[in-house]
């Protein structure tokens, strides 16, 4: 009896274990993270021209789509901003046709990015209040937000000093106003021959494109004068009073030589041409970029004898001619004494920096 009701038990006890399901855990599936791409395009000179392109699969075509929307408003464009991931960009610009002002910003949301982009409006805009706001965001599960390019930097600022209303970058176009190409010297030989031709000219310091980002580029005094115009469209290469004008306003050449020289960019070398950092009170941030020596005679020059020390020795070009020479100009050249403006009659095809003073 007892044995029958053993196995009874046993017999329910496996049965029972047989009923029992093993529970077995689903993989759970994600959606994969799809990196979008978002870019921002103005004409750089003026800011109302704008495109925005977000949401697309290649940073290529976003880019070419925000281009393309910024020509097509009547624009001459360029990418100055391009992002990918989940986040927003904000757009501010001056609610006028010259639009000289103009801001952008790049956050996880449009009121972030919005913050952004008029604390850099207000850098151009001399306290003018900007009620023109225009955003894009690229959709959700795009992966995380980067910034891949950013033209902030690279943006010239107006700066007020008086009656006068300057740039705080040197010059660094590629075209004339007219969108002609300025052409430029690649390497030793290429220089040399546009100054024997006095042929308009620019030059990258040391023929390396990077310097032009922070220093801009050299000119020679035949692009300068050229009338197709060098400067932008709303401004003009100032002329020697114009120079002296804002030199007067910020205290003379020795005060103004320290106010207007940037905070780095500039270096000690020795004692008897110490330059060094300036207090840039002005807000024109002067950078030294050299110059570029025209040595027509020496074909076997090397490219450290061509370019002046980038430290310091350097000259703005004026719009003046010197009436006492042939198409030659007037430069302003930063010594350690303080600022003084002399004749370039006697090298007249070297390339010096551009600033810009508005119209």
């Amino acid at each position: 009896m007892k044995k029958n009701i053993l196995l009874s038990l046993m017999f329910i006890t496996l049965f029972s274990y047989a009923q029992t399901k093993k529970t077995i855990k689903k993989p759970t599936l994600t959606k994969p993270v799809t990196s979008k791409y978002g870019s921002l395009a103005i004409d750089r000179n003026n800011g109302f021209y704008y495109g925005w392109a977000f949401d697309y699969p290649t940073l290529a075509e976003a880019e070419i789509k925000a281009i393309e929307e910024c020509i097509a408003k009547g624009g001459n464009c360029t990418t100055v901003l391009s992002y990918s991931g989940t986040g927003c960009a904000a757009y501010r610009t001056s609610d006028s046709k010259v639009g000289d002002a103009f801001g952008w910003g790049l956050a996880k949301t449009k009121e972030e990015a919005d913050a952004i982009a008029i604390k850099e409006y207000y850098k151009r805009s001399n306290g003018n209040q900007s009620s023109n706001y225009v955003w894009s965001c690229n959709s959700l599960n795009s992966g995380s937000l980067k910034e891949i390019y950013n033209a902030k930097d690279e943006i010239e600022i107006s700066v007020r000093a008086g009656n006068q209303v300057w740039s705080n970058k040197n010059l660094n176009v590629n075209t004339f106003r007219n969108g002609d190409l300025i052409p430029e010297a690649k390497n030793v030989l290429e220089w040399q021959q546009f100054c024997i031709a006095q042929k308009p000219c620019s030059v990258n310091l040391n023929f390396d494109p990077k310097n032009s980002r922070l220093y801009g580029k050299l000119y020679n005094f035949y692009a300068v004068k050229d009338k197709r115009g060098l400067a932008p469209s709303g401004w003009h290469i100032p002329e020697k009073h114009e120079y002296q004008e804002l030199i007067d306003y910020l205290g003379g050449a020795t005060e103004a030589f320290k106010k207007m020289r940037a905070k780095s960019g500039w270096k000690i070398i020795n004692t008897k041409r110490d330059i060094g950092n300036g207090t840039n009170e002005s807000g024109l941030s002067f950078v030294s970029g050299g110059y570029a020596s025209d040595n027509e005679y020496d074909k076997s020059l090397s490219v450290s004898y061509v370019f002046s020390d980038k430290y310091i020795d350097t000259g703005w070009w004026t719009a003046t001619n010197d009436p006492s020479t042939i198409g030659n100009g007037w430069v302003f050249k930063f010594y350690s004494q303080g600022i003084t403006a002399i004749s370039a009659s006697e090298y007249p095809t070297r390339g010096f920096s551009v600033r810009c003073l508005k119209n």
